[in-house]
């Protein structure tokens, strides 16, 4: 069969409004259909914080921090959390019509099949790497990619960034982590939620050797032949007109009705089994989990459980009831087993804390 073209357009680094505007055009190019499908390599120096298209940079960023570090504050086209990107990280995306995708539907399916190249790629290179509904890539319950898209009338959107070798101190004080209120070893054991390359491999994988990978991976699961390619004329021009817009206040950090200061709660309970903790940060007049930790000294198996646990208490109501279920219906479901511990045992503390 015959395999469809896909441009391979490789870039050399670029600022974040530049990789944030070239998103912009290329999706706008290729809904008016004037730009071929493209797989798009993408790295970030200087190194930058990267909000989502729906989120506030007062509530996400250390912008004083950032600044005096040179670190560049921008923001997505694309929805979801706020991520710290330097330029050890490799980037990647598709922007494609919507028919070459079939029937289209945003959908963890399809999140699931745009991600799976990227999944054989890093276990092609030894990495035991799979996909995690909603959007992650991980090993073994840590988080080693992400994703998340947008879509045209005609055209979508698709990107990740893959940590190759990660700065998980900076990423935690360039972003509004409340290290604070935190001890060393919580802050320690929050940045092992997420893993990288150099972690994985014992070694930092060269980027022309990532980006071969990569491709040959791309072609393979989506039946594609990738031609590298520069851009169109047209691109160069929208490009040209857009870069002025996404350097602006306007673009990357507009004014914005409050939506509320978030606050960190936190409750600790010992038990025979161990200490367990919880600190949530919520945002009271939105009623929502913002973000959510596990931490303390227990012997839980498997390890990764901890962390799906946490992801389904974010986003979650700010309601000691829903919170208390999701708790319970994750210990039923037999997803995570404590030594010496159950249920009760994680509940106190976040009732505790949801009581400040």
């Amino acid at each position: 069969m015959k395999r469809k073209k896909f441009r391979l357009l490789d870039r050399p680094p670029a600022s974040a409004a530049e990789n944030m505007a070239l998103d912009e055009v290329m999706l706008e190019a290729k809904n008016r259909g004037m730009s071929p499908d493209t797989l798009r390599f993408m790295q970030f120096k200087p190194a930058a914080v990267l909000v989502g298209f729906h989120q506030s940079v007062e509530e996400e960023v250390r912008t004083d921090w950032c600044a005096a570090r040179g670190i560049e504050v921008n923001r997505r086209i694309t929805g979801g959390g706020a991520i710290y990107l330097d330029p050890s990280q490799l980037g990647w995306e598709l922007c494609c019509d919507k028919r070459f995708l079939g029937d289209f539907l945003p959908s963890p399916a399809l999140f699931r099949r745009l991600s799976e190249p990227v999944v054989a790629a890093l276990r092609s290179l030894g990495v035991r790497a799979s996909f995690r509904p909603r959007n992650d890539i991980e090993v073994d319950g840590r988080k080693i990619s992400g994703t998340g898209g947008t879509d045209a009338e005609k055209a979508f959107l698709f990107h990740g960034s893959l940590l190759v070798d990660f700065d998980g101190d900076t990423m935690m004080q360039a972003l509004k982590t409340p290290v604070e209120k935190l001890e060393a070893k919580e802050i320690e054991s929050i940045g092992r939620r997420v893993t990288s390359l150099k972690e994985q491999l014992g070694r930092v994988p060269a980027v022309e050797e990532l980006k071969a990978v990569l491709r040959s991976s791309f072609e393979e699961h989506l039946g594609i032949e990738l031609e590298p390619a520069d851009l169109t004329n047209l691109e160069k021009e929208l490009f040209g007109q857009a870069l002025g817009w996404f350097r602006s206040k306007a673009w990357i950090d507009p004014p914005r009705p409050s939506s509320g200061r978030l606050e960190v709660l936190q409750g600790s309970c010992r038990g025979d089994g161990g200490l367990v903790k919880v600190t949530l940060v919520v945002n009271r007049s939105q009623g929502r989990v913002r973000q959510a930790w596990v931490t303390g000294d227990f012997l839980a198996f498997p390890s990764r459980g901890l962390y799906d646990l946490e992801a389904r208490l974010r986003g979650a109501p700010l309601d000691q009831e829903r919170l208390s279920g999701i708790v319970r219906s994750f210990f039923e479901e037999g997803r995570i087993q404590v030594l010496g511990m159950g249920c009760e045992d994680f509940l106190a503390p976040l009732e505790m804390a949801l009581r400040f």
